[in-house]
């Protein structure tokens, strides 16, 4: 009799943080940790396909997820689709394994701090603004007020200190060589030939190879995919007859 169960198929799609916004523009760690959560109590799911087309987002919701798809004990495969840059990518090198198209484009590991300066605009409008705080640091990144050189330090040093994070851990997932890791710290992006060959994924292909790598993972060899992106617009009990039926 030939072993079967299910393997999830979970997306994680957009910008990653560590809520999801009112209008649904971000995907939220909570709810894609949620997920794995349901995956891995559910004794019939035997493996997970990460479905990852994300840029990456706030480095705590990136780490988040990353750490709990490392913790699992149950065979994880990151199918790559468009990109899976940044955070994105810290969370595809937490898997088993990685598969991407020769044109996926991967990488771009390094932070990113924005701070509009709108304090000339507001003078043209007339607009002044007293602000009143106890120490030095406390009103930094306020878009209106120009940033002194000891807080362009400091939020340099923060940056960097991200980044090394970032860097140790993706060395970790993937046990890179000093010489690459140099590489990967220009924030550099890759597409999907370039990237094996310097050991950021493992297989280049799609949906089909990912699904063959947690088969074989897995150990079962009959399979039945489940859609998380799908169960989210099924009712429980048309969810669980459709389970119970195969």
């Amino acid at each position: 009799m030939s072993a079967k169960g299910l393997i999830a198929l979970l997306p994680i799609k957009g910008t990653i943080a560590a809520e999801s916004s009112l209008f649904g523009f971000l995907s939220s760690s909570r709810g894609i940790i949620q997920a794995i959560e349901d995956v891995e109590r559910r004794k019939r799911i035997k493996a997970v396909v990460f479905e990852i087309d994300s840029p990456g987002g706030t480095p705590f919701a990136a780490k988040e997820v990353a750490t709990r798809i490392k913790a699992m004990k149950k065979p994880t495969i990151a199918w790559v689709r468009e990109h899976a840059t940044s955070g994105g990518y810290w969370i595809a090198s937490a898997c088993d394994e990685i598969v991407a198209d020769e044109l996926s484009t991967l990488g771009s590991i390094g932070v990113l701090s924005i701070r509009p300066d709108i304090g000339e605009l507001l003078k043209k409008f007339g607009i002044d603004i007293e602000t009143l705080k106890t120490g030095i640091y406390k009103g930094l990144g306020l878009p209106y007020e120009t940033p002194s050189e000891d807080e362009r330090a400091l939020l340099q040093a923060e940056l960097e200190e991200i980044k090394e994070h970032f860097l140790s851990a993706i060395a970790a997932n993937r046990q890179l060589d000093e010489e690459t890791l140099k590489e990967l710290a220009t924030a550099k992006v890759y597409l999907g030939r370039e990237a094996k060959e310097i050991g950021l994924i493992d297989h280049l292909g799609g949906k089909d190879i990912a699904l063959a790598r947690a088969k074989e993972r897995s150990g079962i060899t009959r399979e039945k995919i489940i859609s998380y992106d799908e169960r989210r617009r099924k009712g429980v009990l048309r969810r669980l007859i459709e389970e119970l039926l195969w």
